[in-house]
């Protein structure tokens, strides 16, 4: 087993997680060495496996990267922690939890701890996380300011557990944890078959009734909500995640209003209260109108209402005042103060440079030290002996300008876990990240965490961020009794109901032109594939040429070629060189696409797994494969297949998964809209042009509208005017005609009214009727329709009038249930008589 580590390269002042100093495996990591001896096909394929599923599930990649950068990577091999060991860090963590929760409450309330010079006042008034209005002067106190709060953990030479740094701000990375050990239980899964791994569960679940315990007293069954500052937080999965654990919905500052002390969200209903927030924003962008003024991701009156006691914030607003590393010195006596006992984690040895003894000693042995800002923003460590002298002497005025902003310590080595470098096991540095969450009167610590390796030369750079190698934890279980079952729920009587108009503005809006900008790339693929066919098949026939010109007209018209290549003959060069070029051309296709993965990340609270992995890195792929296929026209045409199918298979999950309530509603609503305006600007658009190109107008419709099987099924391949017109537009059984789409409108628009008591009126009845006429127009004598030019005149305004309905209808639904503002009234008009 010694060949698994290279021991003579590990630091002699390292503590060795694996090996003891007698260079035998310690007992609690024999049971996953031996799993891994025994897999048939190696760790390799595992690691690939669960990668896979990582990548998969938007855990490891931020959505709206094109390039589809990973924030983090992923190492199988877990931090196996014993039993007893374990016990002693939970012991540890708690009291810290406890004293951290004394201290803010001190902090925002009496201050006493300042009045006893047991905590420098410079370390709160100039902290930038200390914030005025979460002073409690007046108005009702948090019952609890630290609700959940996370820690990282190095182990030194010594043996012992040191505390690096605390997150009590916005303690990320317990939902990371869970989805980790969700992907390795499926990839590994003779591991926790033979190995008494603690489940990670039923922390959630204490955490789901920790969050209901701390809603105002008066309320018995409080909503409770997620505010995240929005799709573009670099934890924005978690949030996502931690919503969907937690059985709470997700909103941004945007969804919600306050009003008389009261928070509401923002829905299609009205306003809903809202009594508990799971806080992922920072505080200071919390309320705009205390807080940042700059600030447009916040709720303007939120602080207001935390006075009133109407609303419980979790963590508290102002939390983080206690992260700075210059508290730690001071933690000590604070805990011998507040709660009578020594502290049994012990914290690095770091000094403050506001106390001049400390800045004595820290300036005598610079060049050994590390220093770091401790109020501002900025905390990155500085390695002194690694400046070059101009940099010390700067480093050396700053301090000596503003000793309180600084800490300084020396640096400390990691103990060493196995890592998996891709053919075998080596040593790496590892900190623990472990979460706690209040439960009751104390707190409940989750029996594993993130165990992540140092970036970079320094395990105190970057504390704030989730990046770098992450990797399991798992605690072990002495046996079967020490398995910890969720928490009895007291169930409350709770009215049944089934409408669905609580979904808010924002999200309602986000799905509608989801499903319009879904309908338009398989339109804009469609029109593209239909082109690129013919285009490939070589030389260019009469009958292709008529249907190539058209087509061009429509591709330009859409804004998917360049106008000057569109227009350009079909057969030549700069026709097929436009074409090709469109896979990598900043047109509508492109504009399209970014819309999607723009919104599909946005809005992953609300899809399934299902529809997450295909709205998210399917959808990636099928951007990769489009854009590897510039200027080739045989990849386009297989990478426009693609797209196809990718809309077929997001179109599916929704049609089968998603409950026919508002949000499916909006979302169909907008493809039906979209596929509608298709329909009259693309599949119809040809006839308009000159009826000597009708046969090949009636063909290009067909195809557009995918009928052509059905065309030649009912009609056995006689093409005529009249039939196809009847199948594109009039058919009510046709899912790509253009009746099928407005009665389908007019049917979610009616349970849109029913359900938000707002209605928009849908394109009128007449409209059918005029289809209908100039339809028929074309089954008489085809003298008339062809020469006189009455049926085509006929056909020109009724398209006409039907996409002036349809755009209008799309402003009428932005202002009625997006906007909410009242229809646009010319000067002098009246409402009345």
């Amino acid at each position: 087993m010694e060949s698994l580590r290279g021991l003579s390269s590990s630091p002699a002042s390292a503590y060795d997680e694996l090996v003891t100093g007698q260079k035998s495996i310690r007992y609690h990591w024999q049971g996953i060495l031996s799993v891994i001896r025994a897999l048939p096909g190696g760790l390799g394929e595992r690691v690939e496996s669960a990668r896979r599923q990582l990548d998969e599930s938007g855990a490891t990649v931020n959505l709206l990267d094109d390039r589809a950068a990973a924030r983090w990577t992923f190492d199988p091999l877990p931090l196996v922690i014993a039993p007893d060991e374990w016990s002693r860090i939970e012991s540890g963590l708690i009291q810290r939890a406890r004293l951290l929760d004394k201290v803010l409450a001190d902090i925002y309330g009496p201050q006493q701890l300042l009045k006893e010079h047991l905590l420098p006042p410079m370390l709160v008034h100039a902290n930038r996380h200390f914030l005025r209005p979460a002073q409690v002067t007046d108005g009702a106190e948090p019952q609890r300011h630290l609700c959940h709060y996370a820690v990282d953990l190095v182990r030194l030479s010594d043996g012992r557990w040191h505390v690096l740094a605390d997150h009590t701000e916005l303690p990320a990375g317990a939902g990371y944890a869970l989805e980790m050990r969700r992907v390795l239980a499926r990839s590994l899964p003779e591991a926790f078959r033979s190995i008494p791994v603690r489940h990670l569960r039923p922390f959630f679940d204490r955490w789901h009734e920790s969050l209901r315990s701390v809603a105002p007293a008066n309320v018995s069954q409080p909503n409770m909500a997620l505010l995240t500052p929005g799709s573009l937080s670099a934890t924005y999965f978690e949030h996502v995640y931690l919503s969907r654990v937690l059985g709470i919905p997700l909103v941004e500052g945007g969804d919600m209003v306050a009003r008389d002390g009261q928070v509401s969200i923002k829905t299609l209903a009205g306003l809903r209260p809202v009594h508990v927030l799971l806080r992922r924003l920072d505080s200071s962008f919390a309320d705009p109108l205390e807080m940042r003024a700059d600030s447009a991701l916040g709720v303007t009156g939120l602080v207001e209402a935390t006075r009133s006691g109407r609303i419980a914030l979790a963590n508290a607003l102002g939390s983080g005042v206690v992260e700075t590393p210059a508290m730690m010195p001071f933690l000590e006596r604070v805990s011998e103060r507040l709660l009578g006992e020594p502290l049994e984690l012990p914290s690095l040895d770091v000094w403050w440079l506001g106390e001049p003894s400390a800045l004595s000693f820290a300036l005598a042995n610079l060049d050994l030290m590390i220093v770091r800002p401790c109020l501002g923003q900025d905390r990155e460590p500085i390695i002194v002996g690694m400046l070059e002298p101009a940099e010390r002497q700067a480093l050396v005025d700053r301090i000596r300008a503003q000793p309180g902003q600084f800490v300084a310590q020396y640096p400390m080595t990691p103990s060493l876990t196995p890592k998996w470098d891709g053919q075998s096991l080596v040593p790496s540095a590892v900190v623990l990240r472990a979460y706690v969450v209040a439960d009751h009167d104390t707190y409940h610590v989750l029996p594993g965490g993130l165990a992540r390796e140092p970036d970079g030369d320094t395990a105190l750079r970057s504390l704030a961020r989730l990046h770098g190698t992450l990797k399991d934890v798992w605690v072990l279980a002495e046996d079967a009794a020490d398995v910890q079952l969720p928490p009895m729920r007291r169930f409350h009587q709770l009215a049944v109901e089934r409408s669905s108009a609580d979904l808010q503005s924002r999200v309602a809006d986000n799905l509608f032109w989801l499903g319009r900008y879904i309908e338009r790339l398989d339109n804009d693929a469609r029109l593209l594939r239909t082109t690129a066919a013919r285009v490939a098949q070589g030389a260019v026939g009469p009958r292709d040429a008529v249907e190539l010109r058209l087509l061009g007209r429509l591709l330009d018209q859409a804004n998917l070629m360049d106008h000057t290549s569109a227009l350009a003959p079909p057969e030549s060069a700069l026709f097929q060189q436009g074409l090709a070029a469109v896979a990598a051309d900043d047109r509508g296709l492109a504009t399209v696409l970014d819309g999607i993965q723009r919104l599909t990340a946005t809005m992953r609270d609300r899809f399934s797994i299902d529809m997450t992995t295909a709205a998210g890195p399917e959808m990636i792929e099928v951007r990769k494969r489009l854009l590897a296929a510039r200027g080739n026209l045989d990849p386009l045409l297989a990478a426009l297949d693609e797209i196809v199918r990718f809309v077929a298979t997001l179109s599916g999950l929704a049609q089968e998964n998603m409950t026919r309530g508002t949000g499916w509603r909006f979302l169909d609503l907008g493809r039906r809209l979209e596929r509608g305006l298709h329909i009259l600007n693309a599949a119809l658009a040809p006839f308009s042009i000159s009826p000597i190109d009708w046969d090949a107008s009636m063909r290009l419709a067909l195809e557009l509208c995918d009928s052509t099987i059905t065309y030649r099924t009912r009609y056995l391949g006689q093409l005529q005017p009249a039939p196809v017109l009847d199948l594109v537009i009039l058919d009510d059984a046709n899912p790509r005609g253009l009746v099928f789409q407005l009665r389908a409108i007019k049917g979610h628009l009616d349970y849109l009214a029913r359900a938000s008591g707002v209605t928009v009126a849908a394109p009128p009845d007449s409209l059918e009727a005029d289809l209908e006429s100039v339809v028929r127009q074309f089954g008489g004598d085809e003298q008339a329709w062809r020469h006189e030019g009455l049926a085509l005149a006929l056909l020109r305004d009724v398209t006409s009038d039907a996409e002036q309905h349809l755009d209008k209808l799309s402003e009428a639904i932005t202002r009625a249930y997006f906007s909410h503002v009242p229809a646009a009234q010319a000067v002098g008009s009246s409402g009345g008589d």
